[in-house]
């Protein structure tokens, strides 16, 4: 097919309404594609619900192209906040009422590229390495049912890129509270490395999952040494400036002349930190992992409990 476009994004699914909790796939086209849109839409059953818990109703999202797999997530919320930084934009909502049996949902993207439409950065065309998309999909979280999935595609015709960007989800064992080592691949250089902390500061205390935690590169700090919890997920403000949506809040002074910050005013994203490779869009901050001899993020567990490691790397273009 000829196209007469610079981008186009077309559905691949519309209001797909899964008969039962499993794994559905769908391939995705053959041209050089630069995102995937997943929207996940549902009817609610409480009230109070709130993004992570819509987003869970995606209990797995893999990309693959041939047998490489470009995405790996476990949890929605992941794949929405690592895509949300790439993207440089928070999510929007599809409606935030709280009625039961209303409807709910959000859209983001799934970046193979960044900024967004980079025909330098995205993943090849290919006949023989087929692109497939599978979703683990739960219709009932307890929470929130009847969920429907939107996907759609963009694809860049013509385009030649030189790499693309590699996302996965990691689940990190407890080690026990103290400085600890947890050492990663080489393969691929790292962009952008976000962490989910369970524990996070509240109430009276600060304490959090990870309390710090840098990056060494061949046995040198590279970009972050020893950074305290509450400045890495500080660092959140790059791309995404303001405070985000405001989901489900109550205010600190009661009545109707309420006043004072929203209580629970960054909600899902309390529990996230990052360690930022990629500012401003610009290879040349990236971490060069591939090839080190060793590599591994140094930090220190505040509470003994498993937490979560999100990465976003540079893959070269022939490594496809």
């Amino acid at each position: 097919m000829v196209y007469k476009t610079p981008f186009l994004k077309q559905v691949v699914v519309n209001d797909y309404d899964p008969p039962a909790d499993g794994s559905y796939t769908w391939q995705l086209s053959d041209q050089p594609l630069a995102a995937v849109w997943l929207t996940v839409k549902a009817d609610v059953k409480a009230v109070d619900v709130d993004m992570a818990e819509v987003m869970a109703a995606l209990t797995t999202i893999d990309v693959w192209m041939g047998g490489f797999n470009v995405c790996h997530y476990s949890h929605g919320i992941d794949a929405m906040i690592m895509n949300c930084k790439l993207k440089g934009a928070w999510p929007y909502s599809v409606h935030s009422a709280q009625v039961v049996d209303d409807v709910v949902g959000y859209s983001f993207p799934i970046m193979f590229g960044a900024p967004y439409l980079n025909d330098k950065m995205c993943l090849p065309d290919s006949l023989s390495n087929r692109k497939v998309l599978t979703l683990g999909i739960d219709i009932d979280t307890g929470v929130i049912d009847d969920v429907l999935i939107d996907i759609a595609e963009v694809i860049l015709p013509g385009a030649n890129p030189m790499g693309a960007i590699k996302q996965e989800e990691h689940a990190v064992a407890s080690k026990g509270t103290g400085d600890q080592d947890l050492w990663l691949q080489t393969n691929w250089d790292l962009l952008k490395m976000l962490f989910y902390a369970p524990t996070s500061p509240t109430g009276a205390v600060y304490t959090s999952t990870i309390e710090r935690a840098g990056l060494e590169i061949n046995d040198f700090a590279f970009g972050y040494k020893g950074v305290p919890w509450e400045i890495l997920h500080g660092e959140l403000m790059d791309e995404l400036e303001g405070a985000g949506p405001v989901e489900a809040h109550s205010h600190l002074v009661a009545g109707p002349l309420a006043c004072g910050f929203p209580i629970n005013l960054e909600s899902v994203i309390d529990h996230y930190g990052e360690m930022d490779f990629f500012y401003n869009y610009d290879l040349k901050w990236k971490a060069p992992l591939a090839g080190a001899s060793t590599v591994k993020v140094k930090y220190n567990e505040g509470v003994a409990e498993a937490w979560r490691l999100i990465t976003a790397n540079y893959v070269l273009a022939s490594k496809l």
